[in-house]
């Protein structure tokens, strides 16, 4: 085996070990992996792969790609568990750092390509989309992969890779749609600039096309499906719309200011983001180096721009820029540990080295928060690891003057992670996890108890998923009020929703000792609280007294329906039942069959008298 192999192959296996060490630990954390594992579920339950399903309901918002991955990689266990629904998103990491190997031993050679891919995988933001179930690390596989065959095109000029280039993007549509055009189409815009003649020879419109073509084989019958044959051009043009338009330019998701990237892509790309105030001004001084540096840039600055300006933010949404990233920083750091730079490394020494003490002190400070209960021995096994591992990069710094700095902290990154993930993750899943609330009601499921089961005041696939049950939402939508006035739909539920906020801080600061017994005085209190909280209310006063009496007749009829005879429980937040039981007293009569965090909510599940005998 050459050199080269074996370092592909190291490479390949510390990356397996950190993307997948204990993903079947704990449970899928809202709110998208219990979402995504849910709507996978439902395909395999109902052996409809053409549209996807949440609840029983038509699922919208992606491409089926990931759900189908997902259910393929549960087959072997025959049902989607944790392991499974994660298991897409590690493989397309793997792959990720396998094609930034590839890309850049053909830039750079080999030296560049194993620290590329180690730099990428001990990233901290790509090292948690890696083992979490989203479609962003899977579109990074294929913009990935789209950037490498652009290049071999770019060398070659084979049409073989050309094809292969709008492939990648049909695959990348079929995971995240619209996003996957952005990046090849800057890419091809930069890279070209003021070179006509080679945009021509990609035949980018023709490509395009071709691409959509590919994943319009799906979205077309599939949107027959649920629409039975009509309105398919009118629902194909209201997503594109939405999905185009609302999200990256009118903020209708993730709104954040223009300088968002600026200030948190260096907390993405921590540890190696230590060495940006040496690899920036590095990489400015080699812009114009040669076209491999243009390819890299001409792949980042444009993405990075557009997304800046773009209303709607998140960091995954800039994913796909982390294997060039990786290979710019690998470059650069490789560059100064070549150096006789001492000064510089041993102040990136410093640094890293304070991160590593703040990041083993923060378990031992959570003992003095609400969470204090969450502080496992395991835990503080790996805090004092970290703060071992900060005040040795300390010694060797003063001793080496930072020699093999990067060489330290891929080693301590990874060392790191794989102690969070077997220790911190499984200790955070008391606090995060859905599993443990519906565990009653998993054993019903199972057995094919027949129940009904609601949400009140909210809808969490989470639920679903380990319920192993659909639920039906209650007070999620507007509430059918009657004015002597008519109101339109955009006032009504900027109304309702001051109402309700304003609701539930006033009974928020009502004290009652116990939420599934309070006496009679600490109702009062609540109905007084209620009561003073709509009349204050800043929305119209007539729509105040109506709202009132409509949601109070709306909880009792669903209270009643929740009383009959048959089996029944429902999902709650604590804050909820305080406002619902001077609006239905009743409420307290129910069974509090478990209560605890999920998340930052404060849930509690409760059942009627049926559901109860059932337990």
């Amino acid at each position: 085996m050459t050199q080269k192999n074996l370092h592909l192959l190291l490479l390949l296996a510390v990356s397996a070990v950190l993307f997948f060490i204990s993903t079947w630990a704990y449970d899928l954390w809202p709110a998208d992996e219990p979402r995504y594992g849910q709507v996978a579920r439902e395909m395999m339950e109902s052996g409809d792969y053409l549209v996807p399903h949440i609840n029983g309901q038509p699922y919208n918002e992606k491409p089926p790609l990931l759900f189908w991955l997902i259910a393929a990689a549960a087959l072997p266990f025959g049902d989607v568990t944790e392991f499974s629904a994660r298991a897409p998103s590690g493989l397309a990491a793997l792959v990720t750092v396998l094609l930034t190997y590839l890309l850049a031993a053909r830039l750079y050679g080999a030296r560049v390509a194993l620290w590329s891919g180690l730099i990428l995988a001990t990233t901290s933001f790509f090292w948690v989309e890696a083992r979490w179930v989203r479609t962003d690390m899977l579109l990074t596989a294929w913009m990935t992969a789209s950037l490498y065959v652009f290049w071999r095109w770019h060398e070659s000029r084979r049409p073989l890779f050309l094809a292969i280039f709008y492939l990648l993007i049909a695959g990348g549509l079929s995971t995240k749609g619209p996003p996957a055009l952005v990046f090849p189409a800057l890419l091809i815009a930069a890279f070209y600039w003021k070179r006509r003649a080679d945009r021509r020879r990609l035949h980018w419109l023709i490509g395009f096309v071709a691409a959509c073509a590919v994943v319009l084989a799906w979205f077309i019958p599939a949107r027959m499906a649920i629409s039975a044959g009509g309105g398919v051009d009118a629902q194909i043009g209201s997503e594109a719309l939405r999905q185009i338009v609302g999200r990256l330019f009118l903020g209708v998701s993730h709104m954040q200011p223009p300088w968002y990237y600026a200030l948190n892509l260096p907390v993405f790309l921590l540890p190696w983001a230590l060495f940006l105030p040496w690899s920036l001004p590095w990489v400015w001084r080699r812009r114009r180096e040669d076209e491999k540096m243009r390819l890299l840039l001409a792949w980042i600055v444009p993405a990075f721009v557009f997304f800046s300006i773009a209303l709607g933010k998140r960091g995954t949404y800039v994913l796909p820029l982390f294997p060039a990233l990786a290979i710019l920083e690998a470059r650069a750091v490789l560059d100064l540990m070549d150096s006789r730079r001492a000064v510089w490394r041993r102040r990136t020494a410093y640094a890293w080295s304070g991160v590593l003490i703040a990041l083993g002190l923060a378990p031992a400070a959570l003992l003095f928060t609400e969470y204090g209960e969450a502080v496992k021995p395991v835990m503080l096994a790996f805090s004092g690891c970290a703060v071992i591992s900060g005040a040795w990069v300390i010694a060797r710094a003063r001793k080496t003057g930072g020699a093999s700095l990067h060489v330290l902290m891929a080693g301590q990154f990874a060392v790191l992670s794989v102690l969070a993930a077997a220790t911190i993750m499984p200790a955070m899943n008391a606090y995060q996890g859905a599993s443990t609330i519906c565990a009653p009601l998993t054993r019903l499921s199972k057995t094919g108890i027949e129940y009904r089961l609601y949400t009140l005041g909210f809808s969490r696939e989470e639920y679903i998923f380990y319920s192993r049950h659909f639920h039906t939402p209650v007070l999620t939508d507007l509430i059918p009020v009657e004015t002597p006035h008519k109101i339109d739909l955009v006032d009504m539920a900027r109304q309702q929703r001051t109402l309700r906020k304003d609701v539930a801080k006033a009974v928020a600061d009502v004290h009652v000792a116990n939420l599934g017994s309070p006496v009679p005085a600490e109702i009062d209190a609540l109905r007084s609280a209620v009561h003073g909280a709509v009349a204050k209310a800043e929305v119209d006063p007539e729509l105040a007294g109506a709202f009132e009496q409509a949601l109070e007749k709306t909880v009792t009829d669903f209270a009643h329906d929740f009383e009959q005879p048959t089996p029944a429980f429902m999902f709650i937040m604590q804050e909820d039942l305080k406002w619902l039981l001077p609006l239905y007293p009743q409420f307290a009569t129910f069974t509090v069959v478990d209560q605890r965090p999920v998340g930052r909510r404060n849930m509690m599940l409760l059942a009627n008298e049926a559901g109860a005998n059932l337990l």
